[in-house]
């Protein structure tokens, strides 16, 4: 528990540190690593966050989404922002080309991220779908961490067969009517 403690200690000041240097959101997650003798405690990996992911939630508290870029302030949406991104890069077939080029190298990354444009620009273009899959299955092998394997894996997924339809619940009928008001609240 003293290891947690301190651990999130050092995220936080360290990140506040950082912070206050003008440092973005996404810069300071790169940057920090824990101390080695934290780092190399085995209930402190990064199974279920990471110190990425937690150094961006503490940079969110205390300065919210905005980095302080202008040109982040207002941007468009995703998909209006895709179809320009893939016009002003060449088109989709010179897109895909790059990133499949990256994806060779390892630079996986990058290629998510270029993909995501043409996915969003042309939700119907199955090559770019099947590449950005692939990409993302890749990302989920890599990562230790839980909740980041399981979205970059369910992407791939749902890429490749579209999105699950789920009910509300999870629990079958006879199971809702078997449970008190108390035990199903």
């Amino acid at each position: 528990l003293s290891n947690h403690r301190d651990a999130y200690k050092y995220l936080n000041d360290q990140t506040l540190r950082l912070m206050n240097k003008g440092y973005t959101m996404t810069e300071i997650s790169e940057m920090i690593k824990l101390p080695e003798k934290l780092d190399q405690d085995w209930a402190l990996r990064g199974y279920y966050g990471s110190v990425s992911h937690n150094v961006k939630a503490i940079y969110q508290k205390y300065l919210g989404w905005y980095d302080s870029n202008p040109a982040n302030l207002n941007p468009l949406p995703p998909e209006d922002s895709a179809k320009k991104y893939v016009e002003y890069m060449g088109g989709s077939k010179a897109i895909i080309k790059k990133a499949r080029e990256a994806y060779n190298k390892g630079d996986y990354r990058w290629a998510a991220e270029v993909m995501n444009k043409v996915v969003f620009a042309e939700p119907n273009n199955t090559e770019a779908k099947n590449l950005q899959a692939d990409i993302l299955e890749q990302l989920g092998y890599q990562s230790e961490n839980g909740t980041w394997r399981n979205e970059y894996l369910m992407g791939a997924y749902e890429l490749r067969n579209g999105v699950i339809k789920t009910t509300a619940t999870t629990a079958s009928p006879d199971t809702l009517t078997a449970m008190t008001s108390d035990m199903i609240l």
